[in-house]
């Protein structure tokens, strides 16, 4: 796998977007840069544990390049899918019901985190 440059938000965003102005905003005050977005063109089919493999030693080289602080410092939709699945049982699989139900259910368990670590900030 190669990766290229030029994922700009300016390409994947309607200018009438409220998000745009938000990203330029975020862009104006950490203009230095330290954050990057990566998105894989054709990803594979990620129901198939093979594929989901491959993306996860991509992460993992990525994160283990020289000067790279690991995992901590990324964020991937699949860990926090990972670790929903593994609280509620609830693993998607290769059908509409299934996905539909799980995406509403991990929803609701995100929901339930946000609103606990706002408790937490406030409460501690």
């Amino acid at each position: 796998m190669g990766m290229e440059q030029g994922l700009d938000y300016d390409k994947l965003l309607i200018q009438t977007d409220p998000i745009v102005r938000t990203i330029a905003i975020e862009l104006e005050l950490f203009h230095g840069g330290d954050q990057i977005n990566i998105a894989i063109v054709k990803a594979p089919d990620m129901t198939k544990p093979m594929n989901r493999k491959r993306v996860d030693q991509m992460v993992h080289d990525f994160e283990h390049m020289i000067f790279g602080i690991g995992p901590k410092a990324t964020q991937l939709w699949t860990r926090e899918y990972q670790k929903y699945a593994n609280i509620t049982g609830a693993y998607l699989h290769n059908d509409h019901q299934s996905w539909v139900q799980g995406v509403y259910q991990w929803s609701q368990l995100f929901a339930f985190y946000k609103l606990w670590l706002v408790n937490q900030k406030y409460h501690c």
